[in-house]
């Protein structure tokens, strides 16, 4: 006896893939900042750099635990991260999936503006949304300044 749901009948989804954006290098002389940042017991530093428009361009962080695993990932996160902005991914996708990502190290930040972060990619897209995001947006998002231990 036939089976009628076969699998070739069934309807294949197809994903239409339309050109990627052409990446937009920063400029030979860009702006940003370097922000110094404890969380969990460890020390970081966050890196932008920014477009003459002031969009957001590039964003490194380094730990201080250079080889580690740690180390290891936010290397790699961050340079997908500022090759995705280069790309024309906007910076509040990255936000709305990363803020309020939990794992450890997670505590009490050394930012007053954010107060307490439940994870560095938490930290570091409340802030780059609270420096490169409008109000509004941060405000849908979810994204308010000072401590929210929960």
């Amino acid at each position: 006896m036939a089976r009628t749901d076969a699998p070739a009948r069934r309807r294949r989804r197809v994903i239409r893939m339309e050109q990627s954006a052409a990446r937009q290098h920063p400029p030979r002389r860009r702006r940003g900042y370097t922000l110094r940042f404890d969380i969990g017991g460890v020390t970081g530093h966050l890196t932008t750099n920014a477009y003459p428009d002031g969009k957001l361009g590039e964003v490194w962080v380094s730990v201080d635990q250079q080889g580690s695993p740690l180390s290891g990932f936010l290397d790699s996160l961050f340079a997908a991260v500022s090759l995705g902005l280069q790309h024309g991914v906007p910076l509040e996708t990255y936000v709305a999936k990363y803020a309020g990502a939990q794992f450890d190290p997670r505590g009490p930040v050394s930012d007053p503006d954010i107060g307490f972060a439940h994870s560095l990619p938490d930290y570091v897209f409340r802030r780059l949304a609270l420096d490169y995001l409008d109000a509004a947006t941060c405000t849908r998002l979810g994204i308010a300044g000072g401590p929210t231990e929960e």
